[in-house]
């Protein structure tokens, strides 16, 4: 009770989410009687791992991508390939989104860089305001789905499960979503008869093509390096930043090497946060196994009746409600001590929950009060808050119909690792 009231008071004070969840254990710890070295020795331990250190690596190949143009070159190869049929403008912010995703692993920056070019676009060839926003508010969520995920990282850390199997089983449940989304958009548009582009020459689209050839190129290197075993993940995402340092310097020369220094100072800011969050959540899960508190949620959870799918439906329905007030890095830190052995003793397999709290948690990011997908596309888009959420509606709707699916049909996760 101690840990619970004081994490609860911090929050609404306003306290950062590692601050809190470290101050709160520690709290804890004093009611306890336990010694304070305890605390100190498992912050260092959780973040002393090989592992590790591929979220700031992936953290800076991302930013390194995103100030070098690999977003604009993405979005008009995708455009000039599909732009021409019925939603094709939608479909291209979707697709451009995926492959973004792909390279960033972090759903605001997926808004932000795809949607501060197509969601103008979509608004010039007459789409509402409100299905451009909201359109790019869901697809920019596959930003820590499609692996390589730094959210699903975390779980993997967290949850002690393979790295390599989590980003191999978020394929397919990302590309259903992505899939999903250029269906409605196709019905959407053919209802309102939205205007097409002009077919596309061949060698327009070859030209758009070798324009985006590299970046398409990096997710390939790094997925491949690691579904066939020629790396770990953390290799590859050192393969990652040499990579995409090499391309934007000496490719696109959109990067010149002073920027390399401002780029860097911003994602050892950004590495640092998480990791600060993660030694915390260290902590934090530590001194909830010493007061049994896994083992006593897991008991009142299964006493609501033996049946998964009533039990999978509670978890996804409290995963939702915690997505719409938290960070998902900081969510899976917390919740998966809690809920993990719970799935697992009703036979959920781990990979494939964890693919089920990410994609909750990717939910979370476009709904209030604290969706952070929802700001960004705001200040996109200069439209209000309110406005952005009513037209992120549908998409939600759409968002729990293939997280339902993905939870239920767990082959779509397991298929390609089984």
């Amino acid at each position: 009770m101690i840990l619970i009231l004081g994490f609860i008071i911090l929050l609404i004070l306003g306290v950062p989410i590692g601050i809190t969840i470290g101050l709160a254990t520690i709290i804890g710890f004093v009611g306890s009687g336990i010694s304070l070295q305890t605390a100190v020795q498992n912050m260092f331990s959780g973040v002393n791992s090989f592992t590790l250190m591929a979220i700031p690596f992936f953290v800076f190949a991302g930013d390194i991508m995103l100030k070098g143009g690999a977003s604009k070159r993405l979005v008009d190869f995708a455009n000039k390939l599909l732009g021409w049929i019925t939603g094709g403008l939608p479909i291209t912010a979707i697709i451009s989104s995926m492959f973004f995703a792909a390279l960033s692993g972090s759903s605001p920056a997926t808004v932000a860089s795809v949607g501060g070019i197509m969601i103008p676009n979509l608004i010039d060839n007459k789409y509402p305001k409100r299905f451009s926003v909201g359109l790019l508010c869901a697809a920019g969520s596959l930003g820590i789905i499609i692996p390589p995920s730094i959210t699903m990282m975390t779980y993997g850390v967290v949850a002690e499960e393979s790295i390599s199997d989590l980003f191999i089983a978020a394929i397919l449940p990302g590309l259903f979503i992505g899939l999903t989304l250029m269906v409605f958009s196709y019905i959407y548009s053919r209802k309102h008869r939205q205007e097409k582009s002009e077919f596309p020459k061949l060698m327009e689209v070859l030209k758009a093509f070798g324009k985006a050839f590299f970046s398409i190129l990096m997710p390939v290197i790094v997925l491949g390096g690691i579904y066939f075993g020629f790396a770990t993940p953390t290799e590859a995402a050192a393969v990652a930043i040499i990579y995409s340092l090499l391309i934007s310097v000496f490719v696109y020369r959109e990067i010149k090497f002073k920027d390399i220094l401002t780029i860097s100072k911003k994602s050892v800011v950004t590495s640092a946060m998480i990791m600060f969050v993660i030694a915390n959540s260290k902590i934090f899960s530590w001194y909830l196994t010493f007061e049994q508190v896994p083992v006593r949620i897991a008991e009142n959870i299964l006493s609501i009746g033996s049946s998964p799918i009533v039990i999978l439906l509670v978890i996804n329905l409290f995963l939702l409600l915690v997505g719409m007030v938290m960070d998902p890095s900081a969510a899976v830190l917390i919740l998966t001590p809690l809920l993990l052995p719970i799935v697992v003793n009703i036979g959920v397999d781990p990979i494939h929950f964890g693919v089920i709290m990410i994609v909750n948690l990717a939910l979370g990011m476009l709904t209030p009060p604290f969706g952070l997908n929802l700001f960004v596309a705001s200040g996109i888009s200069k439209m209000p808050i309110s406005g952005v959420i009513r037209g992120t509606l549908p998409f939600v709707a759409i968002l729990i119909f293939t997280l339902l699916v993905i939870t239920f049909v767990p082959q779509l996760s397991l298929m390609l690792i089984s």
